[in-house]
């Protein structure tokens, strides 16, 4: 269970992204072309009831990772991963330089893409979008 929030906060200038198929063999991924606006969100689903003597007890029902990337300039992989139907990892890593200074990076295990959207409009480029969600993630640095 989580401890007592210390209102610590973590902002890293730049940052890398990487996907890969679960069964792929490798702990890296490949590197994304480049993603704007992305977002990993961490969930979890409570059960709540009282009991007779008005106790309120409380239980996890599950937890999930959401990460959504609202533009992909890259090459086809996510086309790729979308139409493999397989289990996708993703490495989602904060950066920063320097001497004595950490980075944070979370790892998203055996997720699925739930959504692979590509947008045209007049007189612009296509763009992207992409979702996916998993039930196991690790976290290093933070």
């Amino acid at each position: 269970m989580p401890g007592i929030a210390t209102g610590e906060s973590y902002s890293f200038p730049e940052g890398k992204l990487y996907l890969y198929a679960s069964a792929s063999g490798t702990a890296s991924g490949s590197g994304v072309g480049y993603v704007e606006n992305a977002r990993l969100t961490f969930a979890y689903g409570w059960g709540e009831w009282g009991t007779l003597n008005a106790v309120k007890q409380r239980a996890i029902t599950g937890r999930r990772a959401e990460l959504s990337i609202d533009a992909v300039y890259a090459d086809l992989v996510f086309f790729n991963l979308a139409q493999a139907s397989a289990a996708v990892n993703a490495k989602f890593e904060g950066l920063t330089t320097g001497i004595g200074v950490r980075s944070a990076q979370w790892n998203l295990y055996s997720g699925v893409v739930d959504a692979f959207t590509v947008t045209q409009a007049a007189r612009d480029v296509f763009h992207a979008s992409y979702a996916m969600h998993a039930e196991a993630w690790s976290a290093f640095g933070q």
